[in-house]
């Protein structure tokens, strides 16, 4: 692995990069700007995280005493704004 790999940028045509790189149809013909740099390395907490983890980043605004409330929150919010038409 390469330590402290500063960018690499050449311009060329984007029909020489087309049989290698999926490019929009518009980028046909022009010149681009091509720049080749290392990825950043991903640190461990990046690493850690997944879905189930997030599960419950939002469980500390819940309020419990609303849950009841949830199931019918949308039919209360229509008869408020329209009433019984």
């Amino acid at each position: 692995m390469v330590k402290n790999m500063e960018a690499v940028r050449t311009i060329v045509n984007a029909d020489v990069l087309a049989p290698i790189i999926d490019l929009p149809w518009s980028t046909s013909g022009l010149q681009v700007e091509v720049i080749i740099k290392p990825r950043a390395k991903e640190t461990i907490r990046e690493q850690e995280v997944s879905v189930e983890s997030l599960a419950g980043c939002l469980k500390a605004y819940a309020n419990p005493s609303l849950w009841e409330k949830e199931q019918y929150a949308w039919e209360d919010h229509i008869m408020e704004k329209y009433g019984n038409t």
